[in-house]
């Protein structure tokens, strides 16, 4: 078996598997994570992933064993349940679906709903001397409250390069680590990477209509009836996606995701996709309006997108004050979206 050791902030994992698709996926994503020989550190979470001859497979994780039926799945599944196994077990940053960046070593942090592309635009500031700490997770130490780098691929979709030709732009300088359809993985130049700053500015970009009233698709690998039951006894009633697909899909609203993976993972089902409804491109050509709110409204609209750890028993409640005294020397600002280049602008002449 190849083994490959990774470190995610306070957390040293050892994955090993004789998949090597498996291994190249998750070398593709975290290759900046990797690290050194642990194997003889104590505090080392052990994951290991063995296909078999027949088709089948396992995923070992330090505390459950996942079965998988198509060792096709291997790559992505793996991917999903090693992250977020390891990202619930972090206790020295508070992390935040969000992306993260700096200039001048202030820290910037751009929360948004799905679909209003902190990619696209991460990488449009980065094209304005910007550093990238992170596209997916925005990550505050516990204890110093600095915005600390966490530097996994960049997923970029082929609507994101099409929005760059349209301005005349290139995408900066990078390389790819996975081709797939309609993405790629790349990682930016070491240049281009953020260090470790005291955040600045806070801006949560959001849409106009309520982000958690719009559906998302839940593609499983398989749909027992004790799961629909328990989903119903919760207050989520999901609809059943007709069955074009080789897995079956559930329809809920957005607001109901985490609820969905905890059931999900109660049942011993895994989640493959989340697919959430596009956005009318129209909604961008609107004029974009930059207002500073206050520290606890932004604490809370955060919240909506932490990535809880156990320590907090899957409730983010107990996040609000901490992270109203981090954020106690940054302002904090909502931001309307619309065209890139004025978003950019916009965020630019903050500094």
């Amino acid at each position: 078996m190849n083994i490959q050791f990774y470190q995610f902030f306070d957390q040293l994992i050892a994955l090993s598997s004789n998949h090597a698709q498996t291994m190249d996926l998750m070398d593709a994503m975290f290759r900046r994570l990797a690290v050194d020989d642990l194997k003889d550190n104590p505090l080392t979470q052990q994951y290991k992933v063995v296909a078999n001859d027949d088709g089948t497979a396992q995923i070992h994780t330090p505390d459950s064993v996942y079965e998988v039926e198509q060792t096709t799945l291997l790559p992505s599944l793996t991917h999903g349940i090693v992250l977020r196994h390891t990202l619930a077990q972090i206790r020295s940053h508070l992390l935040f679906h969000a992306a993260a960046l700096s200039k001048h070593e202030k820290g910037l942090i751009l929360a948004a709903d799905s679909g209003c592309g902190k990619t696209t635009l991460a990488l449009a500031l980065v094209r304005q001397g910007f550093k990238l700490l992170s596209d997916e997770a925005a990550a505050l130490g516990r204890h110093h409250s600095e915005l600390a780098p966490y530097p996994r691929c960049l997923w970029v979709r082929s609507s994101t390069e099409k929005v760059f030709q349209q301005y005349g732009w290139q995408l900066p300088p990078h390389i790819i680590a996975l081709k797939k359809e309609d993405r790629k993985a790349i990682h930016l130049a070491s240049t281009q990477q953020g260090e470790t700053c005291q955040p600045r500015y806070l801006i949560i970009i959001k849409h106009p209509d309520k982000a958690e009233e719009r559906i998302c698709d839940f593609t499983l690998d398989k749909l027992p009836d004790n799961l629909l039951i328990n989903l119903q006894t919760i207050g989520i009633a999901p609809v059943i996606a007709p069955n074009e697909k080789p897995f079956p899909v559930i329809k809920a609203k957005k607001a109901y995701l985490n609820h969905i993976y905890a059931a999900c993972e109660q049942h011993r089902v895994l989640v493959l996709d989340v697919d959430e409804a596009a956005i009318d491109p129209s909604y961008y050509q609107q004029l974009s309006d930059l207002q500073e709110i206050p520290k606890l409204t932004t604490a809370l609209m955060l919240l909506r997108g932490v990535i809880v750890q156990k320590d907090y028993q899957s409730s983010p409640a107990g996040l609000i004050l901490p992270l109203v005294k981090m954020l106690a020397p940054v302002k904090c600002y909502q931001l309307t979206p619309a065209r890139l280049d004025k978003m950019v602008k916009i965020i630019n002449d903050l500094y």
